[in-house]
């Protein structure tokens, strides 16, 4: 081995200086692209430089290229330029030419000048770089579907085939979804903060979603007098952990925001405890002490709340609310200080999800911040009354009247379905869901039948494609830019009814709570069956509601928003506010339908020496209902049992009742404007009826209302939707003659006032009502267009069109018959006028193109040809 003397190492290092210092001048001499930002809105032309590594004088030329991911060449120009002591050379690009969300850019940088010493100065460089083209629409007005299950580009490209337009991306990643970005496939950002949402039911490698809540549970077992199992871990007030998942969410959109995400999902199958299961959380000292502030903000002093709770606490720090055991014990039914502590932990869980939202919107103003998952009205946190003032986006599980709740009381929420099934039945949900006013699906497909891993399209695929499809063509969007109408009819939504309920269903079993499950109340709870009762009931009438919670009726909208009826379903804690509002609401001319004890408890759950509204009610009469007047209006109570209406629909048990109610309603309500009948004439039952105002359009759908969550009511030999899974030939019996088009036979039916209606029994017939024809509908495009050019597409009608909002839906055909799908899609039209650009590129076939465009509310189709060259 030869050893290097010091003058040796010396001379070593001075020749490794020397190639060092040519390798920076080098690398001084490499350029770069400079963007105003590398996520870029879809709006208009963007400047752009190149920047080559120091200043020069001479003259070159620039040449640039612009493509995405597919494969399109967008741009390829050459810019001549003169640059004078200057670095940079500008140029723009036109980001209405944009389809993709990846794009990439490169440049050529070629110069003949010379530099500050008067030197000749030859360069010639290359840069390259990446862009995002943020997808354009800011808010949720198409239908997306999604799938949940991570898949390879290759995949998405054939789950695209079927109709499927997003996918699922962890919110926790730190990097953009490689294979999403390959097909241009949008996401959402899932379960960003399920542990502090769902600590208590969140997948485990290693153990079951719930242990934590069956660890709770033992430590319960093992001693029931210590409050240790009644203390959530993490609170919901720990401001150690609100800081760290506010910062954690903040970060998550500061990721995902440029490619600017379908929602940011908080949770999945979040709950206070165990998703929706009852539980004493959270008896925690950080939560105690947040409760005795919001107590004496509720009550003022202490004083008030001692003569409620019938307590007699000397200090706030020393309030504590009882819990379940305690107030079972309770025998004169003041349940206020457990009821109030119920409250307390709803509203705990909603400021830290209201917090999560603002963590996201705090980063990206225009999101859609979700919660996945959600159960049914009850425990766990769901109080929708406040979630529904929170969220802007929310995937519930559609059960228990949820959805209705959420729509009535936020009618501009995000709603997405998750679908996990298959078969006809599964295609009823999906439509039903659609005209329930769900704006996508998740699709959960933990076995690859959507495709299989060899790349086949499965069972679920076939089954699925040809209605995905058919909803992500226009009617989806339809419906969703259309005004959903109900009849003046309110149902009384009331969390505090709902406490009382439950604890006197289950005051009598003792100590038996400690066992129940989140499905427990999906199963049992008489409060839920009797208001799915009265939905299902008013449905099959004919007619639509909306829900009411307690606030909306202190602040006086049974009368502002014109209620002709509300219905009280086992109301029994009211407000003294509510109690006079729907007093006033009678007096002016209202009716009030109830069951049970309306107003027997107040709001925080004690019970009151006789009910708030029992002069207008007769509980105890014999008869199956009893009227009372009080000046313009009056109430009516019913003594017959509403509650098991959900099942004997089902065994054709109905009759009795819905005789009843139906006379009850026509006595003090307009028919209903488009009855659906029978060919005799005669009334028909399981078939729902929704309306949707579009200005001065009516779309009107009829759709089998089977019972969703049928499999809660017992096995199928006892129960089933099979009386509703026959084709039935009804007729639709509309105001006056109108001009009708049958939406999704793309068909115009001509002016009548009677529609005869094959109704298939998995999907709705949708028609568009008009009192004058819709006028013809007109495309203006191009005849002749060079390839890299940009061609504009109108859209309109011949005269002015009665509706309000048109979608159109437009296929961009190539020479050789191919749909190209980044050209074409849906397209909102207000007033029925619209444009859209065509951004050609440079590389796409020569020759003949079609331009086709179809008004899904008129069926009205128009074809154009252009010749590229």
């Amino acid at each position: 081995m030869k050893v290097l003397s010091a003058k040796g190492l010396r001379l070593l290092a001075a020749a490794f200086f020397c190639v060092m210092v040519i390798v920076a001048v080098r690398l001084g001499y490499a350029g770069e692209i400079v963007l105003p930002s590398t996520a870029l809105e879809r709006e208009g032309p963007v400047r752009m430089a190149y920047r080559t590594g120091s200043l020069v004088t001479g003259k070159g030329e620039l040449s640039v290229k612009w493509t995405d991911v597919y494969g399109r060449v967008v741009e390829n120009r050459k810019i001549p330029f003169v640059l004078t002591d200057e670095s940079e050379v500008g140029f723009t690009l036109d980001l209405r030419r944009a389809v993709a969300m990846r794009n990439e850019l490169t440049v050529h940088f070629s110069l003949e000048g010379v530099n500050k010493k008067g030197e000749r100065d030859h360069r010639e460089e290359d840069a390259q770089t990446s862009f995002v083209a943020r997808p354009p629409d800011r808010k949720w007005w198409d239908y997306s579907i999604i799938m949940w299950q991570d898949h390879t580009a290759e995949h998405y490209a054939l789950l695209k085939s079927l109709g499927i337009n997003a996918a699922m991306y962890s919110g926790k990643a730190k990097t953009p979804p490689e294979d999403l970005l390959k097909t241009d496939l949008r996401w959402y950002a899932e379960n960003v903060a399920t542990d502090f949402y769902a600590e208590y039911h969140r997948w485990f490698p290693d153990r079951p979603v719930h242990w934590k809540f069956q660890e709770a549970k033992e430590l319960y077992r093992k001693d029931p007098a210590s409050k240790e199992a009644f203390k959530r871990h993490p609170s919901l007030v720990d401001p150690e952990w609100l800081r760290r998942i506010h910062d954690r969410l903040a970060e998550s959109a500061r990721i995902n925001s440029p490619y600017r995400p379908l929602f940011y999902n908080l949770g999945d199958e979040s709950g206070i405890a165990d998703l929706a299961a009852y539980w004493d959380f959270d008896f925690s000292d950080q939560s105690l002490v947040e409760m005795r502030r919001w107590l004496e903000e509720r009550y003022g002093t202490l004083d008030a709340l001692n003569q409620e709770w019938g307590t007699g606490f000397g200090r706030w720090e020393l309030v504590t609310p009882m819990t379940t055991n305690e107030a079972m014990k309770r025998t004169d039914d003041n349940f206020s200080a457990w009821a109030d502590f119920k409250e307390w932990m709803d509203i705990s869980f909603a400021r830290a999800v209201r917090m999560g939202v603002d963590a996201v919107r705090s980063v990206d103003p225009d999101a859609y911040v979700a919660l996945e998952g959600t159960q049914l009205p009850g425990w766990g946190g769901y109080d929708y009354a406040l979630l529904a003032k929170i969220l802007t986006a929310i995937e519930p599980y559609d059960y228990a009247c949820n959805v209705e709740i959420i729509r009535s009381l936020n009618p501009e929420m995000a709603v997405v379905t998750t679908s996990g099934g298959g078969g006809p039945w599964e295609k009823l949900r999906v439509w039903y869901e659609l005209l329930h006013a769900s704006r996508g699906l998740i699709l959960w497909d933990a076995k690859s039948e959507y495709v299989q891993k060899d790349g086949s399209i499965g069972r679920r695929g076939r089954e699925a494609e040809p209605y995905y499809n058919e909803i992500r063509s226009g009617i989806g969007a339809l419906v969703i830019n259309s005004r959903r109408v109900a009849d003046p009819i309110a149902i009384h939504h009331s969390q505090a009814s709902l406490r009382i309920a439950w604890m006197l269903q289950h005051k009598p079993e003792g100590e038996a709570w400690v066992n129940r499950t989140s499905s427990s109340d999906e199963k049992d709870s008489s409060f839920r069956w009797v208001r799915e009762s009265y939905c299902r009931l008013i449905e099959d009438l004919g007619w639509q509601y909306n829900f009411v919670d307690s606030a909306m009726i202190e602040q006086g909208e049974l009368l502002s928003r014109g209620y002709r009826v509300l219905i009280l379903p086992d109301s029994s804690a009211l407000s003294a506010a509510e109690a006079k509002a729907m007093r006033e609401f009678v007096e002016q001319g209202g009716v009030l339908i109830g069951n049970g004890h309306p107003g027997a408890f107040d709001e925080h759950g004690r019970r009151l020496p006789q009910p708030q509204l029992a002069d207008l009610f007769d509980a105890q009469s014999a008869a199956p209902f009893t009227v009372r007047h009080l000046g313009q209006g009056k109430a009516i109570h019913l003594n017959v049992e509403v509650l098991n209406y959900y099942r004997d629909r089902l065994l054709g048990k109905e009759k009795d009742l819905y005789q009843l109610m139906g006379s009850l309603l026509r006595e003090n309500l307009e028919n209903p404007p488009y009855a659906v009948t029978d060919p005799s004439g005669a009334p028909v039952v399981g078939i729902e009826t929704q309306v949707f105002r579009n200005g001065g359009v009516t779309i009107v759908s009829l759709l089998t209302n089977p019972q969703l969550s049928v499999s809660d009511l017992g096995p199928p030999e006892a129960i089933s939707n099979r009386r509703f899974e026959s084709p039935r030939t009804v007729v639709l019996t509309l105001p006056d003659e109108f001009f009708v088009y049958d939406v999704r036979a793309t068909k115009a039916r001509g002016k009548m006032k009677k529609i005869s209606v094959n109704l298939n029994p998995y999907e709705p017939s949708v028609f568009a009502i008009s009192p004058e024809a819709i006028p013809r509908l007109r495309l203006l495009a191009p005849d002749r267009i060079g390839r890299g050019e940009t061609g504009q597409i109108g859209v309109s009608f011949s005269g002015i069109s009665p509706a309000a909002t048109h979608v159109f839906h437009l296929d961009v055909v190539d020479p050789s018959g191919k749909i190209v799908p980044q050209y074409s899609g849906n397209i909102l039209a207000p007033n029925g006028h619209s444009a859209k650009l065509l951004p050609l590129a440079l590389n796409d076939s020569p020759g003949k193109w079609e331009v086709r465009v179809k008004d899904l509310m008129s069926g009205q189709t128009r074809v154009s040809t252009l010749e590229l060259y």
